[in-house]
């Protein structure tokens, strides 16, 4: 992109209820655009309506008019399906604009339906592009909204309803935050856009108790000319991973915590979703499994753990996780979830670029030794689990009798990845 280009910055919102706030955005923008033309940088701003269109909002300023994205015709059952439906029209004209090299960065504000309706639009958006929602949502559960983007998300404080010197400071923010995303285009190379450091990209799974290895896998990786990516196990981390996957973004995976599985299958608070551990295995590049943190269900505060996991092993990681160990039962169903993740998602002729690596000493730092989360029956239940669901097929499983953490565990595993992504 060169310097003299003009940016413009999409402003989304519900002109019917929201149009002040809007106006003052567009202003704004337009008002930092003036100040920065010394510099050769020019944003303008495109204001697009998802309001009512029962109730067309028709001043000047608006761009993009709520029937450029609905039929002024079609009527809706009910208020939800209205917001559903304004949200998928949404999603595909600014895909059509962002595709088309129309809109270089996005400035969305909404209460709750307001930020619904945008919600889908902006997760879909390429991770880098410049996006923000400023949203009076933003200081509850957001994920929602966000959903495992890099959505950059601010608190409106007060209610999205009437300017005051509050709200306005804050919209100045958002739209200083958006022109300030955007503005390094203007004359400095994406990283995105650069040359990747190193010749392979690798995506990895870590968390706290298995950043032993990981550290050691990546360094290990880092050294034979591989770009790194580690994704906190966190049930999100898990999703953009597998997101990117799909996006074709990663030679090899090197998955060595599988702990968002236990979440999913037993209730925890940090599952990645029904679709963990499928990507890689459809798109048949070298891909290393292990099962580290399997031991763990996560909760939140000691207090959230629920009732019926009382009188089992409890760890209270930090005032906010508290984990319970796995036992043997839920091992044996953590071990059949992946032997059917792995087969069903992958082709006979692919499948010789999977492994399976177990560690078979302990699968965590509070797994290790003799230590209050030692279970020796329920680490072989998982293991004995995978090597009898993948016996005969063409996925390799690598016993090691060795803890995950141990450091000739991670070099191994890595080194191995590395041989698959050369052949």
């Amino acid at each position: 992109m060169t310097a003299s280009k003009t940016f413009k910055i999409a402003i989304i919102g519900t002109c019917d209820t929201k149009l002040e706030e809007l106006l003052y955005l567009y202003d704004y923008v337009s008002a930092l655009s003036d100040s920065s033309r010394a510099a050769s940088f020019c944003v303008t701003p495109l204001l697009i309506n998802t309001g009512k269109p029962s109730r067309p909002s028709t001043h000047p300023k608006i761009d993009i008019s709520i029937h450029s994205l609905l039929p002024s015709s079609t009527t809706y059952p009910s208020r939800n399906d209205l917001i559903n439906t304004i949200g998928t029209a949404l999603k595909s004209y600014l895909s059509d604009l962002v595709r088309d090299d129309k809109v270089h960065g996005v400035l969305a504000i909404g209460g709750s339906c307001g930020s619904s309706i945008v919600a889908d639009a902006l997760q879909s958006l390429p991770f880098g592009f410049p996006k923000v929602l400023l949203s009076t949502m933003a200081s509850g559960d957001i994920k929602p909204y966000i959903g495992c983007s890099d959505i950059s998300v601010l608190y409106s404080v007060v209610d999205i309803a009437g300017l005051n010197g509050l709200l306005k400071t804050v919209l100045e923010n958002a739209a200083a935050a958006i022109v300030g995303m955007v503005k390094p285009r203007a004359s400095i190379p994406s990283a995105a856009d650069s040359p990747a450091r190193g010749e392979k990209k690798v995506a990895m799974t870590m968390f706290g108790i298995t950043t032993p290895a990981c550290n050691a896998a990546r360094a290990v990786l880092e050294s034979n000319g591989c770009e790194v990516y580690v994704f906190h196990a966190t049930g999100s981390g898990g999703m953009a991973m597998e997101k990117l996957i799909m996006d074709g973004a990663f030679d090899g995976v090197l998955d060595l915590t599988t702990t968002e599985l236990a979440d999913e299958a037993f209730g925890g608070i940090l599952s990645a979703g029904s679709d963990r551990l499928k990507a890689a295995a459809k798109k048949g590049i070298p891909t290393i499994v292990s099962t580290g943190a399997l031991d763990c269900i996560n909760f939140g505060p000691r207090e959230t753990v629920p009732e019926k996991y009382e009188g089992r092993k409890i760890y209270v990681h930090n005032s906010a996780v508290t984990v319970v160990r796995t036992n043997e039962e839920e091992n044996k169903h953590l071990g059949n979830i992946i032997c059917a993740r792995l087969l069903e998602n992958s082709q006979g002729a692919m499948r010789h670029k999977i492994q399976v690596w177990l560690p078979l000493r302990s699968v965590s730092i509070i797994d290790q030794n003799d230590g209050s989360f030692k279970d020796e029956n329920s680490n072989e239940a998982v293991h004995e689990s995978i090597t009898r669901g993948l016996h005969g097929s063409e996925i390799r499983v690598v016993p090691k009798d060795l803890d995950i953490n141990d450091p000739r565990f991670a070099e191994e595993i890595a080194r191995a990845l590395l041989r698959a992504m050369a052949d």
